[in-house]
């Protein structure tokens, strides 16, 4: 039986992107909403698999994620000083339309990874070692985030 998280990812995400325009402005934060769909489908595919391994010892960044998992992963926004839109990335698609046909593809891949390799237990060097059940607490949180930052949740 799908997870609260896999059915918000699955079902609820893609209608509520629908409903994004390239003119919405954000309730906080710099992104574009082309900038933030490309940030959440760029996230989804990066955090799976293995890039590294871990040191003996996590890192300070590590355990500082692992409690914020384990805490329901809340995200808060943090401006960073100095920072404007010009520090944003080029955008890698040619429409807003574009991107947001590239979330399913993307949550596809996430529970796909999951499906050929049940036990995987996926790290990258700032998260740490991360299974299925945090990596979907993580993307359905980050996902409502952002689409709270666009006044779509």
């Amino acid at each position: 039986m799908p997870t609260t998280n896999e059915l918000f990812l699955q079902a609820e995400v893609l209608p509520l992107l629908q409903n994004l325009t390239a003119d919405r402005e954000p309730n906080f934060g710099l992104m574009t909403p082309q900038h933030m769909v490309e940030h959440l489908i760029w996230v989804t595919k990066t955090t799976i698999g293995r890039k590294g391994e871990q040191e003996k010892e996590p890192t300070k960044s590590q355990l500082y994620f692992g409690k914020f998992i384990a805490n329901g992963a809340i995200f808060e926004h943090r401006p960073k000083p100095g920072q404007t839109k010009a520090d944003l990335p080029p955008l890698k698609y040619s429409s807003l339309q574009e991107a947001i046909e590239q979330v399913a593809p993307a949550i596809e891949r996430f529970y796909q990874h999951f499906e050929d390799n049940p036990d995987a237990v996926c790290f990258n060097p700032m998260m740490g070692e991360l299974t299925k059940a945090d990596l979907e607490v993580f993307h359905a949180q980050h996902y409502r985030w952002h689409l709270q930052q666009f006044g779509l949740l």
